[in-house]
């Protein structure tokens, strides 16, 4: 039996092509294989403090280039309370373009809010959003203002109210591009060795090589498509880090 596995330019063509084809194809949930761990100071969080008159779940839809969707979602459920609760929430390495608060899925409610920011780990306050800035887009009844804070109302009986929050440019962390870098060169990096181990125990196993020549040829041919197709699946990762490089960083208060 020769040996398969024994690099040429057809069968590096070939997978070359393959694994072109493979990257192509949308990954709407980027999968980060080695997540990093990285206490950068850059990092932010959404603060938010409030209370309801009427169990539900509060939810903070995030833009981040994309528009709204499922995916960038921060939700909160809540009870009847008199007192104000504060959340925080990590937010994700992305530019915030624009922020959309939907205060209950269904029904009749008031969602009060003493507090809504967004911070980073020094606890350095980055925006500060106030009343002015919630606009009455669906199914919202009023936007008004209470000492230290504002109510937002959905207007009776209504479905999928919510409130777009104004953004005069876009909330981007501190060292964002090179974090998501690193996270595209860990992952990449991560799964490629997962990939070649995976081939290098078929290889040795079928013992197609002969002399150690071929056997080093074999391995680095295999550690080549190793590497192509790790790339696939971190397509997601990649194309985020291209996207949301386009966007210019804001210092605190942008």
């Amino acid at each position: 039996m020769g040996d398969p596995f024994q690099p040429t330019w057809p069968r590096a063509l070939f997978a070359l092509a393959v694994a072109t084809l493979g990257f192509l194809l949308p990954q709407e949930v980027p999968l980060e294989y080695y997540p990093l761990n990285n206490p950068s100071s850059g990092l932010q969080y959404l603060e938010i403090t409030c209370a309801a008159d009427t169990a539900g779940m509060v939810r903070i839809f995030l833009n981040t280039g994309r528009g709204y969707n499922d995916v960038d979602v921060i939700k909160i459920p809540i009870s009847p309370t008199q007192t104000a609760y504060t959340y925080t929430f990590p937010l994700a390495d992305a530019p915030i373009v624009g922020l959309r608060l939907a205060p209950f899925e269904s029904g009749t409610g008031v969602l009060t809010i003493t507090n809504f920011r967004i911070i980073n780990r020094r606890q350095q306050e980055i925006h500060r959003f106030d009343q002015s800035d919630f606009q009455r887009s669906h199914q919202i009844g009023a936007v008004t203002s209470i000492p230290g804070g504002w109510k937002v109302a959905a207007v009776p009986n209504s479905s999928n109210s919510y409130s777009d929050i104004r953004l005069e440019r876009p909330i981007v962390a501190e060292g964002m591009n090179f974090r998501n870098f690193q996270r595209c060169l860990l992952s990449w990096s991560y799964l490629s060795l997962m990939i070649w181990i995976l081939l290098l125990a078929v290889y040795f196993a079928l013992r197609c090589f002969a002399g150690i020549g071929g056997l080093v040829r074999g391995c680095a041919f295999l550690l080549f498509l190793a590497i192509l197709f790790s790339a696939v699946g971190n397509r997601g990762l990649f194309v985020r880090w291209v996207h949301f490089a386009r966007f210019a960083a804001v210092g605190p208060g942008g």
